[in-house]
């Protein structure tokens, strides 16, 4: 059921005051600063991360910025995490992941990638773990450069990084729920989902206007859709305008505290049209 202003806004001043700082560090610095690119040999080895699953090729623990400490069971995992993480850094300034606490390298294709909300982690601190996918990131021909054009289409190293950064401040900012009282309720319910969908653009270009953002979004559904919608807001150059249902999923995040902040930031790295 819809919630009334003061319920919303209540909820809102509550689940996203750990934004209210950001405000001041936008209005101060500019993060349009590349960060630097760490050295593998700088970061000290920690026996403890040993306990990490086999399917991490490379554990990083995080303070901040930088990487503390590491495990390396691949060395190309490891430096290819390197230039991953650096960006993270670019696209997303500290208090939009400050929470976060490990970093690894994924084996295998089955996943892209995955941000593990319950909390759990390797390196034994209150925080959060994000993975990412070895072939995403040795699929990325221009990783050297953290300032490059961003990539606005799934299945792309941008795409993926930006969609399990989503479910992290998604997390944070409660958007997940705030989203499916919006588009899961009685005042607008959603379409029937198709499990094989196959009119969505075959280079990964998300929907503009329709129902559902992603074929993803549409045959997952749930947090995934939520996310989805995240990463899209966050990625394509222009918002949609139209009334579309899809469009109003998307526009959503421009209500989220936070957040146009944060697309404002990443758009300066959108391909010059």
């Amino acid at each position: 059921m819809p919630r009334s202003m003061s319920k919303k806004n209540k909820r809102r001043v509550a689940s996203l005051a750990f934004f209210a700082f950001s405000f001041c560090i936008f209005a101060c610095v500019s993060f349009a600063i590349e960060p630097k690119l760490q050295s593998l040999s700088e970061i000290p080895d920690k026996d403890s991360l040993q306990v990490a699953a086999d399917k991490f090729l490379a554990v990083f623990e995080i303070d901040g910025d930088d990487f503390i400490a590491k495990v390396v069971r691949d060395e190309q995992a490891a430096t290819l995490g390197l230039y991953g993480w650096q960006r993270i850094e670019t696209l997303f300034p500290l208090e939009y992941r400050n929470e976060l606490v490990q970093f690894n390298v994924l084996d295998g294709k089955r996943w892209a990638g995955f941000f593990s909300g319950d909390g759990a982690n390797d390196v034994d601190r209150k925080g959060y773990r994000l993975s990412i996918a070895k072939f995403l990131l040795l699929k990325e021909s221009n990783r050297h450069n953290p300032s490059r054009s961003i990539t606005p289409r799934r299945e792309t190293l941008d795409w993926t990084l930006v969609h399990e950064m989503g479910h992290y401040l998604c997390l944070r900012s409660d958007s997940i729920e705030q989203f499916s009282q919006v588009f899961d309720g009685d005042s607008k319910p959603q379409p029937r989902r198709r499990e094989e969908p196959d009119d969505y653009a075959k280079d990964g270009s998300p929907k503009l206007k329709g129902d559902f953002v992603t074929s993803y979004a549409e045959r997952t559904g749930g947090d995934e859709e939520v996310v989805e919608c995240f990463t899209t807001y966050m990625l394509v150059a222009n918002l949609p305008t139209n009334d579309s249902l899809v469009a109003e999923k998307i526009r959503f995040f421009d209500d989220v505290e936070g957040m146009p902040e944060l697309r404002e930031h990443i758009q300066k790295y959108k391909a010059e049209e």
